[in-house]
């Protein structure tokens, strides 16, 4: 499926050190977790603790846009918001592009109230993804 996708010769594509390559191998990893994300399909590893740091960004947006916990990979997951939008402010009325945000399960939005962001982010390698406009629909959240 890499191969057809990106235009390869079948056999093309290696994960050997010898023929393959470090960018090859990261595209192929994502590929595999978007389609597990995509399909429900439970990891026996954490995502998070095996990506390159520049790869958990395309994570951290698979996520959101699935709607599945960013550290487990757990459904039902909530997004959650890392820029304060204030108390008193409703955020139905908000414009919530460019906040940013993380998808995360209970468990883990929980331990994000009580660590607090920045400790949060920085125990799990996180840096959040600035909500767009594809992630506002699928959350169903105000552009205005």
């Amino acid at each position: 499926m890499y191969e057809y996708y990106h235009g390869l010769d079948f056999g093309e594509f290696s994960l050997s050190a010898v023929k393959g390559n470090k960018l090859d191998t990261n595209e192929f990893i994502n590929m595999l977790l978007d389609y597990a994300v995509l399909h429900n399909i439970g990891l026996s590893v954490k995502p998070l603790n095996e990506l390159e740091t520049q790869e958990i960004a395309h994570w951290e947006y698979q996520c959101l846009m699935n709607k599945c916990c960013v550290i487990c990979g757990k459904r039902p997951s909530d997004l959650h918001h890392l820029d304060t939008i204030g108390q008193g402010v409703d955020r139905r009325k908000t414009n919530h592009l460019k906040h940013r945000a993380v998808q995360l399960c209970r468990i883990h939005h929980q331990d994000a109230h009580s660590l607090g962001i920045e400790t949060f982010l920085q125990k799990y390698h996180l840096t959040g993804i600035k909500i767009d406009e594809r992630i506002a629909e699928v959350h169903r959240l105000n552009t205005r």
